[in-house]
């Protein structure tokens, strides 16, 4: 145990310690900072954009070229003469994928009251009104309402294919149904490249290249 002067030391530390957990229970949620935030908005959706693209070819070279993960197996294994270079296309259809995007997007969107602020209902209901989504909600709900549909397209039509595509890579698909997959394919697939580019180009239209944000810049 820690005794004479050492034992000051270490009072006063704690006592720092706790002052400085008091204040910030007791503090004010802040409001989200807008242009950070709908940078990272974006980066997630061009990521998934990216992702949708590349299953988009690979349904495309299916329709196309009948190329099936077991016609691959077949062209590049030795009894081909040697063996053919033949690059198969993967899609980012696993589980897991879109759920990870929805976790990030609602990190962003609706994050959690600081620990600090938790035990207070009052702090916890202030923090959740403070939050990306109220913000966008007041300065842009029509690129809310269409991000919102972008991406709850998007993980309904993963969530209904993503086993039937699988299949399809594997054993191939009738025409007819791969058609109708690769046409709301294109179209889910749009859907988020419009919502991107529409966050893009809010951020380039509130906060220009060198222009200085304040720290408590909310719009």
């Amino acid at each position: 145990m820690a005794a004479g002067p050492e034992a000051t030391v270490v009072a006063k530390a704690a006592g720092t310690v706790l002052r400085g957990l008091s204040e910030r229970a007791t503090a004010t949620p802040a409001w989200p900072g807008m242009h950070e935030a709908l940078l990272e908005l974006h980066e997630i959706l061009d990521d998934w954009c990216q992702a949708a693209q590349r299953t988009g070819e690979a349904l495309e070279r299916l329709r196309s070229q009948h190329l099936t993960r077991s016609y691959v197996a077949y062209m590049a294994g030795v009894g081909n003469g040697g063996g053919r270079s033949v690059r198969f296309l993967g899609i980012p259809l696993r589980q897991g994928y879109i759920e990870t995007a929805q976790r990030d997007i609602r990190a962003i969107m609706e994050p959690p009251a600081p620990v600090a602020q938790r035990w207070s209902p009052a702090r916890r209901r202030q923090a959740a009104r403070r939050t990306l989504r109220r913000l966008m909600g007041i300065y842009c709900p029509d690129l809310l309402e269409s991000f919102h549909r972008a991406v709850e397209g998007r993980v309904d039509w993963v969530t209904r294919h993503r086993h039937d595509i699988d299949h399809a890579l594997t054993h191939g698909l009738q025409p007819g149904t791969l058609a109708d997959m690769i046409r709301e394919a294109t179209r889910t697939t749009t859907a988020l490249a419009s919502a991107r580019d529409d966050i893009k180009r809010l951020i380039l239209e509130r906060y220009p290249m060198g222009t200085a944000t304040a720290g408590g810049d909310t719009a």
